[in-house]
């Protein structure tokens, strides 16, 4: 398990990982998913719709626009003006189903290996 600290977020490097961490989200993805190769391979949980597009604008599909720079020589820094809960929402509703999961308490769990 590992921790980012920009953004609520955790990395598992499998499904016993996440259970000793969070039994109840484990025990959410064996309902929704079944039993499978996806328990042995990484799972990434975002807290919240907020962090997984904070992640998304820094680290994922909008980090070539280098919004994770810190210093905007004096100028605000753009994120800091981004609903970032509409743009999770909407990220959420646009993403590959078969690699992200929006949990019962508006967590996003995602992996690479996919959920097949």
């Amino acid at each position: 398990m590992q921790k980012m600290e920009e953004y609520a977020s955790t990395w598992y490097d499998d499904l016993n990982d996440l259970k000793q961490d969070n039994p109840s989200l484990a025990e959410e993805l064996v309902e929704e998913f079944g039993d499978g190769e996806w328990q042995e391979n990484q799972l990434f949980v975002y807290e919240g719709l907020e962090d997984y597009a904070y992640y998304e604008l820094t680290e994922g599909w909008y980090a070539d626009k280098h919004l994770d720079q810190k210093d905007y020589n004096g100028a605000p820094n753009p994120i800091d003006f981004i609903d970032l809960k509409a743009l999770g929402l909407q990220l959420s509703r646009t993403w590959d189903e078969s690699m992200h999961y929006l949990t019962r308490d508006n967590w996003i769990v995602e992996t690479n290996y996919g959920w097949n």
